[in-house]
C-alpha cells in the first residue's frame, strides 16, 4: 500500500535524485565560481544541495546567493530552509507553476546553468489551459511540440530560454527522450540551441526508491547560441554507462575530446541487427503474403474508466458491495489474464476465482439503475465527479461501457513479446488492453492464422522495430504502432492451421510461449517455401534476441 507521501510525490511526479547522480552533474554544470545557476523543479533539494557544495569548492563569494529555484510544491520549501538553515529568500525561489512562468520583477532572467530533474508527469495530468499556453509560448520560440508530450518536456523545452548565451543546461530525464514521438522535435530543438549537446543513458536504475523502474538519462548541452541554428540531421550523440561511477568517467573522456559513439538518440532498433537475420527480414517483408495486422484489424485503447479502483471489482468486493453479477459488465482488466491464443468464458471464470477484477460498474442513467448500482454509485464523493477530466468527456459520468466488446485483444505492453488473442467470451477491456477488430468478413480459419502468426519469430521481431522501450524495458505499443505490426499470411490448408493453432494454444497455456512460436514459425516459414526451416527461423530468433537484449539492458 502506498504511503501518503509517496501517493503526494506521484501526483506531481516528483522523482528525487540521488546526490551521487546531482554532484557528478553540477561538477560539470557549475564550471565557475562566479556561476548563477537556476532548477526550474527543486523538490527534494538535492540538486540545490550538490549545487552550493559545487560553488563552494570553486571559492565562489556568495555559494547560497549565485542560486535560484522555482517549484510547485509547498513541502519543497521546507526542504529548501532546511538546506539553506534559515528562510527562505523569495526573491531568489519562486513558489508557482514553471509552466505559468509567471515570475515577479526582480527576477533575474538569464542563468549561468539551468539544472534539474523535472517533474514526469503524463500529458493526461496536466491541466489543458497550462499547456496551451506553453506550448503557444513554445511555438514563438520556434518548437512545435507534441500535446501529447509529458510534462517533463515542457520544463525542459521552456527552460531553454533561461539559459544565459554561453550557458549550460544539464537535466536527468526518463528513457523516452530517447524513444517517444514527441521527444524527436524537442532534441532537435535543443541540437539547434547548444553548440554541444550529449546524452548519456545509465544502465542501472536510479529510482528504484521511488517506486520505478524507468531507465534514466542524462543530457548536458552548452554553448547556447544567441540564434537558433538551422541544426543537422543528425541526432543527439548517445553514451551508455552502466552507473553513476562511469558516468563521471564518460563525462570527463567528454569533456576532454576523447568520448567516441557510433550510437544516437532515437536511432531505430533495426540499426542494431546484425546482417544475416536483417537480409532475412527485408526478404520476408518483400514477400507477397507480408501484410501488416492493420491491413485486417482496427486497434484501438480499451475502455477509460477515469477511476478503475472504483468502477473494477473482483468477487469479493462485489459482494461486500452486495452488487448482483446480472448488473455488472464483465471485462477483461489486464491481459495477462488472457494465457492463449483465445480468451474463453471459462478463461474468464478462471480468471474471477483467481481474484481478477473482471466486473465493471456502469450505468447509463444513474437515476434509473437498479437499486444495488445507484446506492454504489451514490457513494462516489460529489468533488471527484467534478474534478474527473474524463468524466467531463462523457455524456454520464458513470458510463464507462462503450458496449464494443472486440473481436480480439492485443496488449500494450509486454516484456516478451506481443500476441493477438481473439475474444471469445464476449467481454469488453479496459484501457490497459488494446482492442482489436476485424474490418472485413473473415472466416474462423482466417482469425485463427492471423491469431497465430503474430507469434511468429518474425512478427516478435516486428513488433519489437515499431514498438518502443518503456519504463523497466518493457515493449509498448499505441494503436497505431500495434497495427503496423508485421505478419506473414500465407495460403495454407485449414486442417494445418486449426492443428497448429490448438497446439500453440496449448503451449501458450502451460507457459511455454517459445515453443508456441516454434509451431507458428514451422507453419509460416514451410508454406512460405523455405526447405530448411530451422535454420531460418534460428536466424530470426538471433535477431529477435539481439533487439530484446538491447531493450532489457
Amino acid at each position: 500500500m502506498q504511503s501518503k507521501e509517496s501517493s503526494r510525490k506521484k501526483a506531481l511526479g516528483a522523482f528525487y535524485t540521488h546526490d551521487g547522480l546531482t554532484d557528478v552533474i553540477c561538477e560539470w554544470a557549475i564550471a565557475s565560481a562566479d556561476c548563477i545557476v537556476f532548477e526550474p523543479s527543486f523538490g527534494g533539494c538535492g540538486f540545490l544541495r550538490s549545487a552550493r557544495d559545487r560553488l563552494v569548492s570553486l571559492d565562489a563569494a556568495t555559494p547560497n546567493g549565485q542560486i535560484f529555484g522555482c517549484d510547485i510544491d509547498p513541502e519543497a520549501f521546507g526542504h529548501l530552509a532546511n538546506l539553506f538553515e534559515g528562510p527562505v529568500d523569495l526573491t531568489r525561489f519562486h513558489k508557482g507553476d514553471f509552466l505559468q512562468q509567471d515570475f515577479h520583477d526582480s527576477w533575474i532572467g538569464k542563468f549561468d546553468a539551468v539544472i534539474g530533474n523535472p517533474p514526469y508527469l503524463p500529458y493526461r495530468k496536466i491541466d489543458p489551459t497550462r499547456r496551451e499556453a506553453a506550448l503557444q509560448a513554445l511555438k514563438e520560440s520556434g518548437l512545435q511540440l507534441d500535446r501529447r508530450a509529458s510534462l517533463w518536456a515542457y520544463f525542459v523545452a521552456l527552460s531553454i530560454h533561461f539559459v544565459r548565451n554561453g550557458g549550460r543546461m544539464a537535466w536527468v530525464l526518463p528513457s523516452s527522450f530517447l524513444y517517444a514521438n514527441y521527444s524527436h522535435n524537442l532534441r532537435r530543438y535543443i541540437t539547434s540551441m547548444f553548440s554541444n549537446v550529449r546524452a548519456f543513458e545509465l544502465q542501472e536504475r536510479q529510482f528504484l526508491l521511488e517506486g520505478t523502474e524507468e531507465k534514466t538519462v542524462v543530457l548536458l548541452a552548452e554553448g547556447k547560441l544567441a540564434d537558433r541554428s538551422n541544426g543537422s540531421n543528425e541526432d543527439i550523440l548517445l553514451s551508455r554507462c552502466s552507473g553513476v561511477s562511469e558516468l563521471s568517467s564518460e563525462v570527463r573522456k567528454w569533456v576532454a575530446g576523447k568520448l567516441t559513439s557510433p550510437a544516437v538518440c532515437g536511432t531505430s532498433v533495426f540499426d542494431n541487427l546484425s546482417k544475416a537475420p536483417r537480409d532475412l527480414y527485408l526478404r520476408l517483408v518483400s514477400n507477397q503474403s507480408y501484410h501488416q495486422i492493420g491491413d485486417h484489424l482496427r486497434i484501438q485503447i480499451g475502455l477509460v474508466t477515469g477511476d478503475n479502483k472504483f468502477f473494477l471489482c473482483n468477487e469479493e468486493e462485489r459482494m461486500e458491495s452486495d452488487i448482483s453479477i446480472e448488473n455488472l459488465v464483465p471485462v477483461l482488466p489486464r491481459f495477462i489474464y488472457a494465457t492463449g491464443l483465445e480468451f474463453q468464458a471459462d478463461d474468464f471464470d478462471s480468471m474471477i476465482q483467481a481474484g481478477g477484477k473482471g466486473y465493471l460498474v456502469s450505468s447509463s442513467d444513474p437515476r434509473f439503475a437498479p437499486n444495488d448500482i445507484k446506492t454504489y454509485l451514490d457513494s462516489y464523493p460529489d468533488e471527484k465527479k467534478r474534478t474527473c477530466s474524463t468524466f467531463k468527456k462523457r455524456a454520464v459520468w458513470s458510463q464507462t461501457d462503450d458496449g464494443s466488446a472486440p473481436d480480439a485483444f492485443f496488449p500494450v505492453m509486454q516484456h516478451n513479446g506481443p500476441r493477438l488473442v481473439l475474444n471469445r467470451a464476449g467481454v469488453n477491456c479496459t484501457n490497459s488492453v488494446h482492442r482489436g477488430n476485424f474490418k472485413n468478413c473473415k472466416s474462423e480459419v482466417e482469425k485463427k492464422l492471423i491469431s497465430l502468426t503474430t507469434l511468429s519469430t518474425f512478427s516478435q521481431l516486428s513488433a519489437e522495430i515499431v514498438g518502443r522501450s518503456y519504463g523497466s524495458g518493457a515493449l509498448k505499443h499505441e494503436p497505431r504502432e500495434a497495427e503496423s505490426v508485421g505478419i506473414l499470411v500465407p495460403n495454407i490448408h485449414q486442417r494445418k492451421v486449426l492443428s497448429a493453432y490448438q497446439k500453440a494454444d496449448k503451449f501458450l497455456r502451460c507457459g511455454n510461449f517459445n515453443e508456441a512460436s516454434q509451431i507458428a514459425d514451422h507453419l509460416i516459414l514451410g508454406a512460405l517455401g523455405f526447405d530448411d526451416v530451422p535454420t531460418h527461423a534460428s536466424i530470426l530468433r538471433s535477431g529477435l534476441m539481439q533487439i530484446r537484449k538491447h531493450r532489457q539492458r
